[in-house]
């Protein structure tokens, strides 16, 4: 299984305490839920938007709401769009994405705080500060007005910064980001017969204050200050309230599997057998289906004006692999429009 997968859900339901085991094979997502994130190091090789050329991004800090942050630059020239990404990753996941808009748009990606290259400091995980860092890190390279694209939890950003900063912003893509990470969302999906533990469910019964955390044995756990990062950043991410109301700008999201009529192929363990399966297909049916179903509703509710492209059976990573050329394709035209 790719490290590039969805995160796994908690495994503790009040009913279902014990029997945990260490396994992080199979990390997935559910009505919302967060993603394990790679941590590439270098900038990788990406192609032009007619796949010719080869270029890579230029590499850059700046000192932002008192914190120094790394960013990458593609090049481009006309309206600036910045890329922001999902848990623990870098600028460097879109490597690949970034530049197939600069023939008509300027590309920079930025890495968050406690993420890479960027600073790491104890506090400021909260949507709020985070938001700041942004405005901040915009205001240092004289960006007046952007459009945003966000993959996961960058949805909470992209929301709350369209809201703050209407005027700054020109539209808002949401690549499968546009959720509300509610506890009691994301316990309701708990219920999924294939569920399995792992150090992404510790992290999130940590954010959460389960102290049945400590149950779940981690292999190669990350260094102490690392994991009051991530438990700080998973704490503010359950604490957001997605609220699309007085978003302004015109809004694209794009959803991975809720549209599918069947349990995602996926999100199946590898060794999966045929009672395994059935199991989850009934699942889908009765319950997940309609809990993926509702952060779409809601995101058609309020706000109105803005556009659902639902994919079918896709991977969380919409912007990569399979997917990525009708991604690209979708976010070219609203943006061009």
């Amino acid at each position: 299984m790719s490290d590039r997968v969805l995160f796994s859900r908690v495994i503790f339901v009040s009913k279902v305490r014990t029997s945990l085991k260490a396994s992080v094979k199979r990390l997935l997502t559910l009505a919302g839920a967060l993603f394990l994130a790679v941590y590439p190091s270098e900038t990788r090789l990406a192609a032009s938007p007619d796949s010719t050329n080869i270029l890579s991004a230029k590499s850059g800090f700046v000192t932002a709401n008192g914190v120094k942050l790394h960013y990458l630059d593609w090049g481009g020239s006309g309206d600036t769009i910045l890329f922001l990404a999902g848990v623990n990753d870098t600028a460097h996941i879109y490597d690949d994405f970034a530049p197939r808009f600069i023939d008509r748009f300027h590309a920079i990606g930025l890495t968050r705080r406690g993420v890479g290259e960027s600073d790491k400091p104890v506090g400021g995980y909260d949507t709020i500060t985070r938001v700041e860092d942004i405005r901040h890190f915009l205001d240092a390279l004289s960006i007046r007005k952007v459009s945003l694209i966000g993959h996961s939890m960058a949805g909470d950003e992209l929301t709350l910064f369209a809201t703050r900063y209407p005027d700054r912003v020109m539209k808002v893509v949401y690549l499968e980001a546009a959720y509300d990470r509610t506890p009691e969302g994301y316990i309701a999906s708990l219920t999924d017969p294939t569920n399995q533990p792992g150090m992404m469910q510790r992290i999130r019964m940590e954010a959460l204050g389960m102290p049945e955390a400590s149950n779940i044995r981690v292999e190669n756990m990350p260094p102490r200050d690392q994991w009051a990062i991530l438990v700080a950043t998973h704490r503010a991410i359950f604490a957001f309230r997605q609220d699309y109301t007085k978003v302004q700008a015109l809004a694209l999201a794009f959803y991975s599997v809720t549209a599918n009529r069947h349990y995602p192929s996926h999100w199946l363990p590898e060794n999966a057998d045929a009672g395994v399966r059935a199991r989850a297909e009934e699942w889908w049916k009765e319950k997940g289906h309609a809990l993926m179903r509702e952060p779409v509703e809601q995101f058609r509710r309020e706000i109105p004006r803005g556009e659902i492209v639902e994919l079918n059976d896709a991977k969380h990573y919409v912007f990569l692999g399979d997917t990525a050329e009708e991604v690209v394709a979708k976010t070219r035209e609203f943006l061009l429009r």
